[in-house]
C-alpha cells in the first residue's frame, strides 16, 4: 500500500512539473508569430506615397556573430511582394522565402516593395545569447517611395522592436502608425517551443492516466 501511494504520488509531480515546465517564459525561445495592419496604405491619401517596402533589420549590439534572426511565413494577405530585395550586411532571402540574418556584421537589413493588403504576416524566431550593455535588436518598419520609414510612435519610426537582453523572452516593443498612417498597427505573439508543447502535453496525459487509473481500480 505504502509502495502504491507513493508511486502515485510521484506521478503527480513529475506530472505537475512537466505542466509547469512547459509555462515558464523561457519556454519561448524568442519565436513570435506577428501581425501587421496595413490596409491604409492602399486607400488615399496614403496610397500617394507607394511604391512601399517592407524593411528589416537586424542590429549588433557589440559582439559579433552570436546571434541570428530567421523569418519564415511570411503573407501578404490581398497584396504581394513586387520587385527585388535589397540585402545589406550579409542577410539572405525575399518575401517569398525565407529570409537571415547571421549578425555576421554591425547592420544587416533587408527591404523590398510589395502591393499592399490588408495584414501582413509572419514568424520569427530569434536566438539569445547576451551582447551585455547594448543589445541585438531586431527591427520591423515600412518604408515610403522615397525610402523613408513611415512616421510611428516606436522607436525610430519602426513598427515592431525585439532586443535580446535576457536568456528568458526578449523585451518587445511595438508601434503604431501616426499621421496618415494612423490605421497601421503590429501586435508580435510568443510562440512556444515544440518541445514545450510535448512537455505540456506529457503533463496533462499523465494527469489524466491517473485519474483513469483510479476510477479503473474503484
Amino acid at each position: 500500500m505504502l509502495l502504491n501511494r507513493m508511486t502515485r504520488v510521484a506521478v503527480l509531480v513529475a506530472a505537475t512539473w512537466g505542466l509547469l515546465a512547459s509555462l515558464t517564459p523561457t519556454s519561448y525561445a524568442g519565436s513570435f508569430h506577428v501581425e501587421i495592419s496595413t490596409g491604409d496604405l492602399g486607400q488615399s491619401p496614403a496610397n500617394t506615397n507607394s511604391p512601399f517596402y517592407l524593411d528589416f533589420q537586424f542590429n549588433d549590439g557589440g559582439v559579433l556573430s552570436n546571434n541570428s534572426a530567421s523569418i519564415t511565413n511570411l503573407s501578404i494577405a490581398g497584396g504581394n511582394a513586387t520587385g527585388s530585395p535589397v540585402l545589406l550586411g550579409g542577410a539572405v532571402g525575399n518575401l517569398g522565402s525565407n529570409i537571415i540574418f547571421n549578425n555576421s556584421s554591425s547592420f544587416q537589413e533587408l527591404y523590398q516593395s510589395f502591393s499592399p493588403g490588408a495584414t501582413i504576416r509572419f514568424n520569427v524566431f530569434l536566438t539569445q545569447n547576451v551582447d551585455g550593455i547594448t543589445p541585438d535588436s531586431f527591427f520591423v518598419s515600412i518604408l515610403d517611395k522615397d525610402l523613408f520609414n513611415i512616421p510611428t510612435s516606436g522607436l525610430g519610426n519602426s513598427l515592431l522592436q525585439i532586443d535580446i537582453n535576457s536568456s528568458g523572452l526578449p523585451t518587445v516593443n511595438l508601434g503604431a502608425g501616426t499621421g496618415l498612417y494612423a490605421g497601421m498597427t503590429a501586435s508580435a505573439v510568443a510562440v512556444p517551443e515544440p518541445g514545450s508543447i510535448g512537455m505540456l502535453g506529457m503533463g496533462i496525459a499523465c494527469i489524466v492516466g491517473y485519474g483513469w487509473r483510479r476510477r479503473s481500480q474503484r
